[in-house]
């Protein structure tokens, strides 16, 4: 991890530092990561999951924490096996995920990056709705529900099937069974535009989408508080998601030029300009390469 060593806020609203990630360790989950993104078989999300937030928690033991959810899945499986309506097993997952286990949407603090850490989520019982979607995907898995991520604008929410029938499920706000209209209304919440909601979003989202979508989220929250290390290090896991994504080329090459890093940000705002040429911001990114270039002369 570049830059200087952040603190991160403890339970009681303080601060504590963060130990700076270990270079081996952070190999490995990089390493981890880019395995189970490279697999011919379906990707196992969990698993990239917590290997995004290995990089973040270097003594965390991945193994653990997969024993840790499969326990919790095994339990809700004994809690729904004497129900054979959908509505009532599902309703089952819901009491054990939410009114037993205590897992709920932070609402008071959204923003928080450990929301979008699978550890740190299965231990405070509290996350953002896609992780929230994780767990609760897992144990409706366990009680034989096929479950596949919506990855509705500005929300997150599943979409449930058992014996030809389709149920939406809202785990931030507590698995509420939603409906399509519902989601409608999730999107104009979100994002005060409903016309974003389209009704392919309803189809659902592949596991690589949803890995995608939380290292986006990790992005977002670090560039909004200025941790301009952590977001290089999330650009470059998003590169290992999309190779070849334009977009995040050129961010990686913005943010290592903002990192004192200019020989590292011209090539890749190089190879921006090169894969996209008509790009609207052409011309400033010149300007850039142009600007880091005479500073890496003067430097030398």
């Amino acid at each position: 991890m570049r830059g200087r060593t952040p603190r991160k806020r403890d339970e009681t609203g303080g601060s504590r530092e963060v130990r700076p990630i270990w270079p081996r360790r952070r190999n490995e989950a990089r390493h981890r990561l880019a395995r189970q993104l490279e697999g011919k078989t379906p990707l196992d999300v969990i698993q990239a999951a917590l290997w995004i937030a290995c990089e973040e928690y270097p003594e965390m033991d991945v193994k653990v924490e997969i024993k840790t959810l499969t326990g919790l899945c095994r339990e809700c499986a004994k809690r729904v096996e004497r129900h054979s309506n959908p509505f009532a097993r599902l309703d089952r997952v819901r009491g054990f995920m939410f009114d037993d286990m205590g897992f709920h949407g932070n609402v008071e603090d959204y923003d928080d990056p450990r929301n979008s850490f699978l550890n740190d989520v299965i231990a405070r019982r509290t996350g953002n709705p896609l992780t929230l979607s994780l767990v609760y995907q897992e144990l409706a898995r366990a009680a034989d529900f096929e479950v596949r991520g919506v990855g509705l604008p500005g929300h997150f929410v599943l979409r449930t099937e058992r014996n030809g029938r389709t149920i939406y499920v809202d785990p931030f706000n507590g698995g509420d069974v939603i409906t399509e209209d519902d989601c409608r209304d999730l999107v104009e919440r979100s994002t005060g535009r409903a016309s974003l909601f389209r009704r392919r979003h309803l189809d659902g989202v592949t596991g690589r989408a949803m890995v995608g979508r939380m290292l986006l989220n990790l992005k977002h929250l670090y560039l909004n508080r200025s941790d301009y290390g952590r977001a290089l290090s999330v650009v470059e896991r998003l590169l290992l998601v999309s190779p070849g994504n334009t977009r995040e080329i050129r961010d990686k090459g913005f943010l290592e030029a903002h990192l004192g890093m200019p020989a590292e940000a011209i090539v890749d705002l190089e190879a921006y300009l090169h894969l996209a040429p008509r790009a609207p911001d052409v011309d400033s990114v010149k300007g850039r390469v142009v600007w880091l270039r005479r500073k890496l002369s003067e430097a030398n």
